[in-house]
């Protein structure tokens, strides 16, 4: 008997694939399906598909500050998602809009102490977290946050104006099917798109036609800076690896093959593999499983690397300007989905299979010179943006939303007032 094509090969393989109690579940589903006919409780489960559309009925605000709902998906510990959430959430604080927050699944502090949990996690924000249970209190602004999140913000008609902050293409997300088609449908609802980056604009507006307005990336400075080239040697050449093995988009077994034909010319590397727990994993080259660390620790180890590979299938991460502000070279996948954001200047592109990228990493393991050039180019490139002017397009949208004057960029907030374009 084949272990590869027995119940138990296929219950191992998403077991290694997805981790214990994922893989587990994941072949029970599985198990399910082929034996009976109705497999689950697909309306228990996905009911709120059938939620009722309820147009926006508030007349549009007068007053230049808001207030504004955010609809979010469960509050834990690490996601990047939550993070540019927040972060928006703590800036339109400061500058006098009132905030919201309704979470649609459980949070990891649990009750009360969820807002402790976020402010320690991620920004001391002051909104209210509460979990959502079907009604919000009257808004100017109602936010969905992912597409799960839109099916909530589609039945609620007490806000002036519907929006939506999307961060990826999330139907790439799954396989082509209904969950797929459940994400695309959110596209097609006229909410407005608040988009991170000009890419995932570009696909909802020529495929759906949803109007949006894209804001940029940035890093957090009082985190990620270089140490310089001599903290970064330590003897030892470092190729870290952003990597996420149950998310399909990070590109997981394309880089470890990647690396695998690096490793058979250069032994001498170690390869850092960061963005998940560390488990056992037999890997073709040293490495090193820091798991999942904090910011300041996770700065730490990108100054230490020379090289740091960042595979993106949809929207391009935050991680590549992490890494261009602590001096380590990006090698990435080309793409259009990666190159709104990075180019050859700044970083070093390869086509999206194992010897293309393996040769990316070796050009600039053994050739300094262009290593450095790229180092310094990504550094500037990094340096020139900045959140706050990232959130300020964020504040920008909401207001554009409701075809209000937009914010003089030399404005400043001051007794309350903001002063804005005639």
């Amino acid at each position: 008997m084949s272990l590869q094509v027995s119940s138990l090969g296929r219950v191992w393989a998403l077991v290694s694939k997805y981790g214990l109690r994922a893989g587990l579940q994941k072949a029970t589903v599985h198990w399910a399906r082929s034996r009976l006919s109705t497999p689950f409780d697909v309306v228990r489960e996905y009911g709120w598909i059938l939620n009722e559309d309820r147009p926006p009925e508030l007349p549009s605000p007068k007053d230049e500050f808001l207030t504004i709902n955010w609809i979010v998906p469960s509050v834990a510990k690490g996601s990047g998602g939550l993070l540019n959430i927040f972060r928006a959430i703590h800036y339109l604080e400061k500058w006098g809009h009132k905030n919201r927050i309704y979470a649609l699944g459980s949070w990891a502090a649990g009750g009360k102490g969820v807002r402790d949990f976020v402010q320690k996690s991620y920004f001391p924000i002051q909104a209210p977290i509460e979990a959502f249970a079907g009604q919000v209190p009257d808004s100017d602004a109602l936010v969905a946050t992912n597409w799960m999140t839109a099916y909530a913000v589609r039945s609620l008609a007490n806000t002036a104006q519907k929006f939506y902050l999307v961060q990826d293409v999330e139907h790439y997300f799954h396989a082509a099917g209904g969950l797929a088609e459940f994400a695309k449908e959110t596209y097609r609802w006229g909410f407005q798109g608040i988009t991170l980056g000009n890419w995932v604009a570009e696909v909802l507006e020529s495929e759906f036609g949803m109007p949006c307005s894209p804001f940029g990336f940035s890093f957090d400075r009082e985190t990620y800076a270089s140490k310089g080239e001599l903290y970064r040697s330590e003897g030892k050449k470092r190729v870290l690896f952003y990597s996420r093995p149950n998310t399909e988009r990070r590109g997981f077994e394309l880089g470890v093959l990647a690396l695998s034909l690096v490793a058979k010319k250069r032994p001498d590397i170690e390869v850092v593999v960061v963005g998940f727990p560390p488990r056992k994993m037999r890997f073709p080259f040293t490495a090193i499983l820091p798991g999942i660390v904090s910011p300041a620790e996770l700065a730490a180890w990108y100054q230490r690397c020379a090289i740091g590979l960042v595979l993106s299938h949809t929207n391009v991460s935050m991680v590549p300007l992490e890494l261009m502000a602590c001096g380590c070279a990006v090698v990435s996948n080309t793409g259009r989905n990666v190159e709104h954001l990075l180019t050859d200047e700044v970083s070093q592109l390869a086509r999206p299979n194992p010897q293309s990228l393996a040769d990316a990493i070796l050009e600039l393991l053994e050739d300094d010179p262009l290593r450095r050039k790229k180092v310094a180019a990504g550094m500037a490139f990094a340096q020139r943006t900045d959140w706050a002017s990232e959130v300020k397009k964020i504040e920008a949208a909401f207001y554009r939303g409701f075809n209000l004057p937009p914010v003089d960029a030399s404005a400043h907030r001051a007794g309350g007032a903001l002063v804005r374009k005639a």
